[in-house]
């Protein structure tokens, strides 16, 4: 279930074989039973801002709590000061809009909206590939919503996102997947800055 190339509607499929290892260590089967209302729920993918002359570098969905996100690049974007705009849907439509200056973001203490900012940039700059960068920020919330058994978690809330990769990391290794297991950590390098 993804919308390729321009985001996620909460489970993407670059991340499916994590997603797919999480459910199966959920106590209690709840992350199928939220992919599966999740299946059923409908969410409006809300992207360009037309008029503005902002570029949309990335859209996305999630079916879960029916939110959508955006990450722009302004009109006035400087690669030396490097400013996006986000904007978040909730499932009523109404929006909420942040500036993210990324050279100010800690990815060891961010939220989402910092965190889709700041993988948005390491894309934009060539650092790595849309994949490599802001689908996997995507998969780690998706890992992280289906292992708090209450849900998606709050774009506001902040968290360790190298924990987070590191504990991804780990389970991939314990399931002897050393290939996903080194593309995550090319991930925690980014991170780790």
């Amino acid at each position: 279930m993804s919308v390729s190339g321009i985001g996620t509607t909460g489970y993407p499929a670059a991340g499916y074989e994590s997603t797919r290892k999480t459910e199966r260590n959920v106590a209690g089967g709840n992350f199928a039973k939220q992919a599966a209302e999740a299946a059923q729920a409908a969410a409006t993918l809300h992207g360009a801002d037309e008029g503005s002359g902002d570029i949309t570098i990335f859209s996305g969905a999630e079916l879960v709590s029916g939110s959508s996100y955006s990450v722009y690049k302004t009109q006035d974007f400087d690669p030396e000061n490097p400013v996006y705009k986000v904007k978040i849907w909730d499932k009523s439509g109404n929006v909420t809009e942040r500036m993210v200056d990324v050279s100010k973001v800690d990815p060891k203490n961010c939220d989402m909206v910092e965190m889709y900012a700041y993988t948005a940039s390491l894309k934009e700059s060539g650092k790595g590939s849309f994949e490599d960068t802001v689908l996997k920020a995507v998969v780690a919330k998706s890992v992280k919503d289906a292992e708090s058994r209450i849900g998606t978690w709050s774009f506001s809330e902040k968290f360790d996102w190298a924990k987070i990769v590191n504990d991804i990391m780990q389970s991939e290794y314990r399931y002897g997947d050393l290939k996903g297991y080194m593309e995550w950590k090319k991930f925690l390098g980014f991170l780790e800055k």
